[in-house]
């Protein structure tokens, strides 16, 4: 046997109103029409009978699917950044929406028939991220609501929000400093050009020029720090880093000539940069201290010893995307490029305090 579907016209009867009631309380519609007396008797009575609204039908009647597409560059193919996905994917579950997602592989040229398909398929809003940070040139248009996460255009043309790139460079520099260091090297990462005019990866050169700030915001000589480009990988790291511990690539430098601590500019270079002191027999942190970058997950805290990084916004980042959105669909705001959209919203990093930092040896 099979038993009829518990309808509204079920939870009006035994909640002693009317089905219109009933809509109002499921259709967002309570405030200002039921009392909250009887929203909460409405409530109460759904859940003893089991009743859970009609999406389709909601979204006939109110012309919205209740669905926010997520668009990505590769953050669903890879391990990094799976923050981002799993609170935005929280967050709408949590506000009664679906969460589309559609993952491009980086290959750029496919973002506008991904967009063309969500307009197609009537979700009520996108959201694009991105996995490195990118300024976006050629972003394809949509008459969607848009906002961008990670990425950013200039001028900005739709709502945005980035990690606090610059900041995090201050703060290493400021935490290395308060730790007693002097002599402190960047292994940092170049920006690398994307497809089409986009830039990506241009959190290094942000990171650097905090870095740098933040050395001078100490009373800390420009020329006790240097700002190394090696790269992105453990590899590169790895190799960075036996470049200024070492005199010759392979011979120990002389104490006073080596870096006390390394400011890295993800926390697979910080990885890289443990390696190479292990190799060395430089032992970190009581000889040399190391600071990453992401705390990225399987990496940061699996590390000997487990290293002191600054974790991206990832979380905060994914919510403000989908309450974005929501905001935008519920209020009518902006549907296409707008040059009076605000500056990117720029969201702090988090300091993960672990065992890679100690002050200097003394001389």
């Amino acid at each position: 046997m099979t038993t009829r579907p518990v309808r509204a016209a079920d939870v009006a009867k035994r909640a002693g109103v009317s089905v219109t009631t009933v809509s109002f309380v499921f259709g967002g519609k309570a405030r200002g029409n039921v009392s909250a007396a009887t929203q909460e008797r409405i409530l109460q009575v759904a859940d003893e009978l089991g009743y859970r609204p009609n999406k389709l039908a909601q979204s006939l009647r109110h012309s919205r699917t209740h669905t926010i597409a997520l668009l990505t560059d590769g953050i669903a193919s890879s391990p990094f950044a799976g923050r981002l996905l799993a609170a935005a994917e929280q967050r709408a579950s949590e506000l009664g929406q679906a969460l589309l997602l559609r993952d491009t592989h980086f290959r750029s040229e496919r973002d506008q028939e991904a967009l063309d398909d969500f307009a197609s398929r009537r979700v009520d809003a996108v959201v694009y991220a991105t996995m490195g940070l990118q300024r976006l040139v050629d972003l394809p248009t949509t008459p969607l609501p848009l906002v961008l996460a990670n990425c950013f255009q200039e001028p900005a043309r739709h709502p945005s929000a980035i990690p606090d790139e610059v900041a995090v460079g201050q703060a290493a520099a400021r935490l290395l400093t308060s730790t007693g260091h002097r002599h402190i090297v960047m292994l940092s990462g170049p920006g690398r050009p994307g497809h089409g005019t986009r830039v990506v990866d241009v959190a290094a050169a942000r990171r650097a020029r905090g870095f740098r700030a933040g050395l001078r915001s100490t009373g800390v000589a420009k020329a006790a720090a240097e700002v190394r480009v090696c790269g992105w990988t453990i590899g590169d790291g790895y190799r960075g880093a036996v470049a200024v511990l070492t005199a010759d690539g392979d011979r120990l430098a002389a104490a006073s000539d080596r870096p006390t601590s390394i400011f890295a500019v993800n926390d697979r270079v910080a990885t890289g940069a443990l390696l190479a002191a292990l190799r060395l027999g430089v032992r970190v942190p009581h000889e040399l201290s190391i600071v990453g970058v992401d705390d990225q997950e399987e990496l940061a805290d699996q590390t000997v010893p487990a290293l002191t990084t600054y974790r991206l916004p990832h979380e905060a980042l994914g919510t403000w995307a989908v309450d974005t959105a929501l905001d935008m669909i519920t209020r009518r705001r902006r549907t296409a490029a707008d040059p009076a959209v605000d500056a990117p919203r720029l969201f702090p990093f988090e300091l993960i305090e672990r065992e890679t930092v100690a002050p200097p040896p003394a001389t």
